[in-house]
């Protein structure tokens, strides 16, 4: 996977190549104009203890609230867990989803842009990817980022292997991508997917363009 590497002082908003960057950007339109009407699902993945953290109601609100308006956001407590074996709840509940949002632990502390996925998050965030479906990291330091715009790292050994993913140094949430990615998860026929779109617009025409002086 080509990831880009700055001189140092530059600003680093990303680690995927523009080219990639640009893909992901047609992949997110092709998506919101092909939106029908009907729920948008989107599953949150974190590591089994979340749900017992004191802050855990906090984070899942911030991720509902950072989503398009109307998402469906799902959680394995809900919508996994005790329905059957995880594989086979797992691929039935991954041919609805629309969209993937992930969690994990700090892969050193303090570090916060050092996020650590573990082996059933990291698959997880491969079967979402491989569907071409928009997939999210969430930390409550730097909001959402896209998966794509993350320097992976495979760490472990099979089949255990965790996936290491950092965050770019100068993320910022204006980043095309991320607002590509939340125009497609926009519910449609909905105010929050015509104003999603609306905003959408130039971005999808003009990815990268410069902003104006």
């Amino acid at each position: 996977m080509m990831t880009i590497m700055n001189a140092p002082g530059d600003p680093l908003h990303s680690y995927a190549a523009p080219a990639r960057r640009h893909s992901f950007v047609h992949a997110m339109r092709q998506l919101a104009d092909t939106r029908q009407p009907g729920p948008v699902r989107v599953y949150f993945s974190t590591p089994p203890d979340y749900p017992d953290r004191p802050n855990w109601q906090r984070r899942f609100d911030a991720v509902r609230e950072a989503l398009p308006q109307g998402v469906e956001l799902l959680h394995y407590s809900a919508d996994l867990a005790n329905k059957g074996t995880y594989q086979d709840a797992w691929t039935d509940l991954a041919n609805t989803l629309d969209g993937l949002v992930v969690a994990g632990q700090r892969a050193k502390a303090g570090k916060t842009r050092l996020i650590q996925l573990g082996p059933t998050g990291r698959r997880e965030l491969i079967t979402i990817v491989g569907a071409g479906k928009p997939v999210l990291l969430h930390s409550m330091e730097h909001g959402l980022v896209p998966v794509l715009d993350c320097q992976p790292k495979r760490t472990g050994t099979e089949p255990n292997y965790r996936l290491r993913l950092t965050i770019p140094r100068d993320w910022q949430g204006s980043a095309p991508t991320l607002q590509a990615a939340l125009a497609a998860l926009a519910p449609a026929g909905t105010e929050a997917e015509t104003g999603q779109r609306r905003d959408a617009l130039d971005l999808f025409n003009h990815p990268f363009a410069a902003p104006p002086r």
